[in-house]
């Protein structure tokens, strides 16, 4: 009776065994033909797996899903890799691809394209690249934003040439994770606009696959594509160009959310543009935008408990800094300043983030500003009363660097700071793909 017993419990135990194997390989994502690719250097690519969620384990052999459930000490002792080699704080498409005979594709992009043959060139939210003696290189891609609505996608891979430009290396097509059924979103009914106060912004336009520069038009061939938004900005009534776009966050109806990466905006006649990217799938009905407007400080009236007045600071000798350690509350926040550095001089364990020649301006600020305000730098001046020209900056949480590149005769600079609170816009409105104008005969 007791043999009966256990023969039923090793029977079992078979059975949930193959219950699980069958689960597991029901549940993976098949990628579709073509499998492999042959790409200009004679190395061939393979498309070894597809996943979604939050953490994605490399390929491997069939039984290793079912290895990482065993007991931490049983995975030890068989030599279980358990952790995953792709991870994401929120779920995300992830991409696996094999190359035998790897050669050099530090120049790679990654382009998603939905069923209706829109293509976005994506930035991985998390990366992996590996190599194996004697075996096949392995790279990872995870995308947190991808068209998610419909059956397919197809995966683009493109060599960026250091001149410009760029090239097709392989195109796979693979089943999508997440097909839906999605929610739809429907714009809103014009005009989309937000007022605050005196201050009116009307939504004019969004257009896909825009080429660079501050006017729209289509994109050069290789060209890095964008998107641009316009606004109409009035203050009391009247054009402002006080206001312009100074970040976004966009999401659609299927999950996506994204916050860009690379801007540029200005404001012109009250027409206030912004163009990003990366950006989402236009094939959608409706984005949600929600568009961030700050004052120029060019050109806006500042009140004193925004502003942080230094004058007469020292610039500092080569590879130095001149310690300032001015502290103030603006906005409830404490702005200190803690002077000028320049090259590899520091203040203490802190690290500059910028690398240009010239000073940085370097500031801290407490608690973090967060989205809703900014600090920005306002008529930078040398002793002579000669502007210095901004060489970017850089921020690190609640650290801040100016670059500035004062003349070779300068001795001391005059800066304000400004604290400021955005007005944020929220729009859900129609993503246009950009179409040239009919030219005329």
């Amino acid at each position: 009776m007791a043999l009966n017993k256990r023969a039923l419990g090793i029977a079992a135990a078979l059975l949930l065994f193959a219950a699980l194997v069958a689960l597991q390989v029901w549940r993976t994502p098949k990628p579709q033909l073509p499998p492999v690719a042959k790409l200009p250097d004679g190395s061939t690519l393979r498309l070894a797996k597809v996943s979604f969620g939050t953490a994605h384990f490399a390929p491997g052999p069939w039984w290793r899903p079912l290895a990482q459930r065993l007991p931490a000490d049983w995975q030890r002792r068989f030599g279980v890799v358990t952790g995953p080699g792709l991870s994401t704080t929120t779920p995300s498409l992830g991409i696996w691809l094999e190359q035998e005979r790897a050669g050099h594709h530090s120049h790679w992009e990654f382009a998603l394209v939905d069923e209706h043959g829109a293509e976005v060139t994506m930035t991985a939210a998390s990366t992996h690249e590996s190599s194996a003696t004697g075996g096949p290189s392995l790279t990872g891609r995870a995308f947190t934003a991808f068209p998610r609505r419909g059956k397919m996608v197809l995966l683009r891979i493109y060599e960026r040439a250091p001149a410009g430009g760029r090239t097709l290396q392989a195109s796979f097509h693979f089943a999508n994770p997440t097909p839906g059924p999605h929610p739809e979103w429907r714009p809103q009914p014009p005009p989309a606009r937000l007022r605050q106060g005196d201050l009116e912004i009307t939504f004019k336009q969004l257009q896909a696959g825009v080429g660079g520069g501050n006017k729209s038009r289509g994109p050069k061939q290789g060209e890095e594509t964008w998107a641009r938004a316009e606004f109409d900005v009035k203050e009391n009534g009247v054009a402002s160009e006080v206001w312009f776009p100074d970040g976004i966050v966009l999401s659609d109806a299927t999950g996506n959310q994204i916050r860009q990466n690379s801007w540029s905006s200005g404001v012109q006649a009250g027409v206030a543009h912004l163009r990003w990217g990366p950006y989402l799938w236009p094939s959608e009905a409706a984005w949600k935008i929600r568009v961030e407007f700050m004052r120029n400080h060019e050109k806006a009236v500042f009140s004193t408990n925004e502003l942080v007045v230094v004058t007469g600071l020292a610039l500092p000798a080569t590879d130095a800094v001149t310690e300032l350690n001015l502290s103030t509350n603006r906005l409830g926040h404490t702005v200190r300043v803690l002077g000028l550095s320049s090259g590899k001089g520091k203040f203490g364990d802190r690290h500059s983030s910028m690398s240009s020649p010239g000073v940085s301006i370097e500031v801290d600020v407490s608690p973090e500003l967060g989205t809703g305000k900014r600090l920005s730098v306002l008529n930078v001046r040398d002793d002579q009363g000669r502007k210095v020209e901004s060489r970017g900056y850089g921020s690190s949480n609640s650290s801040y660097s100016f670059g500035y590149e004062p003349k070779p005769d300068a001795k001391r600079l005059d800066f304000t700071l400004a604290v400021q609170e955005v007005v944020i816009g929220e729009f859900v409105v129609k993503p246009e793909l950009f179409k040239a104008a009919p030219t005329t005969k």
